[in-house]
C-alpha cells in the first residue's frame, strides 16, 4: 500500500469514531467532535516530510492514543447504557464533572462576562493537566473532590498484551460535562457532554512519560422510554 493511501485510509479512521451503525447504542442521539489537534497536525506532517524514526515513532503513539480514546467512549456508551436500563441512573444531573478549577472547569467565562476567559476550562487546558487536577497525587485513583460519580472511568487499561496481562501503558479517561454550564441558560440533566481521553505512556504507571494523547468529545442524551438497543 502507498504512503498516500495510507494516509488517506487513516485519514477516513478519524472520522469514524462513534456508532458503528444507525441502531447501535440505546436510543442515545450523538455527536462526535473529535478534538485531535496533534494527530492531525502529524498527519501534515507526513504528507510533506519523509517518515523518519521519530516522525513514525510519534504518528504510532497518535494513533494508539485515538484508539484508546475511541475504546473509552465505547465503554462509557455501554456502561450508561446499563445505568439508564437498570435505573441507577435517571438522568445526568448528578454526574458532571466540576470545581477542580478556581471558578470550575465546566465554565468558559468567569461570571458570563466574555471578557473574562476562564483559564480554568477544560478545554483551555491540556489533556495532562485535566489528569493532574483528577489525581492530584498521581495514586491512578480519582480525588473525592472527582470521585462522586463524576467520573465515569479514570485510568481505565484495555490493551492485553501477549501474556494475557492488561498492558497499563494505554489507558483512557471519561467523564461528563454539563454543556449549559455557565452560559445562563438552564442546566438540561437529559443532555450532556461526554468527554473521553486516551493516554499512551513510557511505562505502565500513571507517573510515567505521556508519549501521546487524543481528546474526543461527544455530545449526548439520555435515551428515551421505550427505545431499544
Amino acid at each position: 500500500m502507498s504512503k498516500k493511501e495510507k494516509i488517506k485510509n487513516f485519514l477516513k479512521a478519524l472520522t469514524a469514531c462513534g456508532p458503528r451503525t444507525a441502531n447501535s447504542g440505546s436510543g442515545m442521539m450523538v455527536v462526535i467532535l473529535v478534538l485531535a489537534f496533534m494527530l492531525t497536525v502529524g498527519v501534515a506532517v507526513l504528507t510533506v516530510t519523509s517518515s523518519g524514526p521519530k516522525v513514525s515513532a510519534m504518528m504510532r503513539y497518535q494513533e494508539e492514543a485515538f484508539n484508546a480514546a475511541e475504546a473509552g467512549f465505547d465503554a462509557a456508551r455501554m456502561s450508561l447504557e446499563d445505568f439508564f436500563g437498570n435505573g441507577a441512573w435517571v438522568n445526568f444531573s448528578n454526574h458532571y464533572l466540576t470545581g477542580l478549577t478556581p471558578y470550575s472547569l465546566d465554565v468558559a467565562f468567569i461570571g458570563g462576562d466574555l471578557t473574562k476567559p476562564n483559564p480554568g476550562y477544560f478545554r483551555r487546558l491540556t489533556d495532562e493537566q485535566i489528569l493532574n487536577l483528577i489525581d492530584t497525587n498521581h495514586d491512578g485513583m480519582p480525588d473525592l473532590t472527582a470521585a462522586n460519580g463524576q467520573v465515569v472511568f479514570f485510568e481505565e487499561p484495555f490493551v492485553y498484551d501477549q501474556s494475557g496481562k492488561l498492558d497499563e501503558r494505554y489507558r483512557y479517561t471519561v467523564f461528563l460535562i454539563d454543556d449549559e454550564a455557565g452560559t445562563g441558560a438552564a442546566s438540561d440533566p437529559t443532555d450532556c457532554l461526554m468527554v473521553c481521553i486516551g493516554v499512551v505512556r513510557s511505562g505502565p504507571k500513571v507517573t510515567d512519560n505521556i508519549l501521546a494523547t487524543c481528546r474526543l468529545e461527544i455530545e449526548i442524551e439520555m435515551p428515551q422510554a421505550g427505545t431499544n438497543p
